[in-house]
């Protein structure tokens, strides 16, 4: 029948749907899709739809919830480098389109180093995956995480951005083991959250009119981060140069199962250090491209 009358043939309905569910934003379940055939002028039924597509293999399968593991313990007590990384997002307002940007981090506990961070309107699945391609390339392959036994634990809040089938699977197939927070339990991810409270103050005296503001700050925040601001919990030191002596031997740790705390010392005096961490040598060792701004806009 014509589509003028708003009455149309099964098999235009059905190539429809089909045109519809193409896009992977509009793969409807046959709910969805009655309605959005009737903005279309269809005069249809959520009844008929369900059979349509049902008739023609267009239904949407339903997938089976993916197992997730739960944080055992409140606070992590990581061995080592690379050991337990967080990840979590923080949002903060750009004027330019009256609108959040949304900033997704990754930090290594052990170290406090961010080894990656991602800056956008709109942050997707594809962007998860993205910020850990990254790691997984920059930092994990580098190390040989797998053949030195590298049991590397993934953890994050219930996001649907992180709980995604998609996310979940990739951490599968690159042997990362993610492991989701309690609701309500920001102690779980207390590294990230930590962080989270430092970048907040950082940005608190700022009002961003644009991205390209806001994308500029950051590239120096998280440089300066990284590179110079000192942290009492890793010895007094920054990021890179607690790292860089603790694969120096030059760190000794300690650690408090009762409590679930760890505490770092300095095997040489402060003033000593430039003397083993210098430009030549930093410049030359496995840190050489630890951090890496990945700026989208």
């Amino acid at each position: 029948m014509s589509a003028l009358g708003n009455i149309f043939s099964i098999q235009e309905t059905v190539d429809e749907i089909k045109n519809i569910t193409n896009d992977p934003e509009t793969d409807y379940g046959y709910i969805k899709m009655t309605y959005a055939l009737q903005t279309k002028g269809y005069l249809i039924n959520k009844k008929k739809v369900y059979r349509i597509m049902k008739e023609n293999g267009l239904l949407k399968q339903k997938h089976m919830k993916s197992e997730k593991t739960f944080a055992k313990y409140r606070k992590v007590l990581p061995e080592k480098p690379l050991h337990v990384l967080e990840m979590d997002i923080k949002f903060v307002w750009v004027e330019e389109f009256r609108k959040h940007a949304y900033i997704l981090t990754v930090i290594d506990t052990f170290t406090r180093m961010v080894l990656n961070y991602i800056v956008k309107y709109s942050i997707m699945q594809d962007d998860v995956k993205q910020v850990w391609t990254h790691i997984i390339i920059n930092h994990l392959q580098p190390n040989n995480c797998l053949n030195n036994d590298i049991i590397i634990e993934v953890r994050n809040d219930n996001d649907k951005r992180f709980s995604a089938h998609m996310v979940q699977r990739f951490f599968k197939e690159n042997y990362l083991n993610q492991v989701f927070t309690h609701p309500y339990t920001p102690q779980e991810n207390g590294h990230i959250e930590s962080f989270h409270s430092i970048l907040s103050k950082h940005l608190r005296p700022y009002n961003f009119w644009s991205m390209e503001e806001l994308s500029q700050n950051l590239i120096l925040f998280y440089e300066k981060y990284n590179n110079e601001r000192i942290h009492g919990s890793i010895a007094y030191l920054n990021p890179r140069k607690f790292w860089d002596l603790w694969e120096r031997n030059l760190i000794t740790k300690t650690v408090n199962q009762k409590m679930r705390k760890i505490k770092f010392k300095l095997k040489i005096p402060y003033h000593k250090i430039n003397q083993y961490t210098g430009n030549e040598e930093l410049e030359g060792s496995s840190l050489q491209n630890i951090f890496l701004c990945d700026e989208v806009v």
